[in-house]
């Protein structure tokens, strides 16, 4: 199984310091954040599953991440279980397929939204290309962009871990109680 990672998730991945996201349903920072970032990562290791990081996410991350990048890089090229995954000849017909249907569908006409666009229709094309099964992102227009063909889920979204076996006892702490 194939799954890919935006730079709105990744950056939880990669940052435990990154800030929560914020939930679209409670407009509050999403609860337990990194804990289900981190079960979510656990959980796709245990099902072998790659999680293909397409590059113009990556070169997001690495954006924010100044001094950090390398550190990134090492974590990333490090696992078998992420793949960096190159915009190439595969994944630019993708896109130029994408472009085509925005263009005759009348898609977006302010220059900074064709520019974020064309960004997002890479991910999505390479997230295409590596037969991604998910996309975990929490970029309304990449859901909006694979709507239909591609499941998209959200931090907010992502379970959250189950709660260990082992929990305290309701007794009070008064240790004279059984006395």
């Amino acid at each position: 199984m194939n799954v890919a990672f935006d730079a709105s998730v990744l950056i939880y991945v990669l940052d435990e310091r990154a800030s929560a996201p914020t939930d679209p349903a409670t407009g509050k920072p999403v609860d337990r954040c990194a804990e289900r970032v981190t079960h979510l990562i656990a959980t796709l290791q245990q099902q072998g599953a790659r999680i293909v990081i397409p590059t113009p996410a990556l070169g997001e991350v690495l954006v924010r991440a100044v001094k950090a990048g390398p550190e990134f890089l090492r974590i990333l090229y490090g696992s078998r279980h992420f793949v960096v995954a190159p915009f190439d000849g595969l994944a630019a017909v993708e896109f130029a397929a994408r472009q085509a249907d925005r263009a005759t569908s009348g898609g977006r006409t302010s220059a900074t939204t064709r520019v974020k666009a064309k960004f997002d229709d890479q991910i999505a094309a390479i997230a295409a290309v590596h037969r991604a099964e998910t996309i975990y992102s929490d970029d309304a227009d990449i859901r909006a962009l694979v709507a239909g063909r591609v499941p998209v889920i959200g931090i907010a979204e992502i379970a959250l871990p189950p709660e260990t076996a082992q929990t305290e006892l309701p007794f009070s702490a008064d240790p004279n109680i059984l006395s």
